[in-house]
């Protein structure tokens, strides 16, 4: 393993989990090594010496570790009711925690929580310390050409300009310095 790919589950609490196991009768194969709640608290899907179709190209799948952070992602926004929609047309519950920040065609997301930046840092840790992967982290979510090159931590969005995970509300600054210190 070279990389530790981050990207976002797109749903709220365990709804994703939920559609990959429905998803093509059971036989969806674009799951993560591991999702990061709100709460902070990380779960093992697979062991993480196994891959996925996480970035759906397999000889860039077999050398990441892929983690998914429970976030709802872009938003929409009810102007009449002063409301927000998820991407699935749910409402959006948490209010206070929109981010505004125009970027890939959307305007307002959901944000992650400190707990997540928390319990993200120490996953890496232990998976570099085990893997003996690069403490390097991109320090934006933009697409990189020959991002598959790089060894260290990543997020989707670098990949492909069609991904927007990680969002623009991650702390992008702050999480590189606490990986590469």
């Amino acid at each position: 393993k070279k990389l530790i790919v981050l990207g976002g589950s797109l749903s709220d609490k365990d709804n994703h989990i939920t559609g990959w196991v429905n998803r093509m009768c059971g036989e969806y194969k674009k799951t993560s090594t591991y999702t990061i709640f709100r709460n902070g608290k990380i779960f093992e899907h697979f062991n993480p010496k196994y891959y996925s179709s996480f970035i759906d190209e397999e000889k860039i799948d077999k050398k990441i570790v892929s983690i998914t952070l429970e976030n709802q992602g872009w938003l929409n926004k009810d102007l009449i009711n002063k409301r927000y929609f998820n991407w699935v047309g749910n409402i959006y519950k948490r209010n206070k925690s929109v981010y505004e920040k125009r970027w890939r065609g959307f305007v307002y997301w959901d944000s992650y929580t400190k707990k997540q930046m928390k319990s993200c840092v120490f996953l890496i840790n232990y998976l570099c310390e085990n893997f003996n992967i690069k403490k390097n982290c991109v320090g934006h979510n933009t697409y990189i050409n020959g991002i598959d090159m790089f060894e260290g931590v990543t997020y989707r969005s670098n990949f492909q300009i069609e991904f927007t995970d990680l969002n623009p509300s991650w702390d992008f600054k702050t999480f590189k310095k606490l990986i590469e210190n």
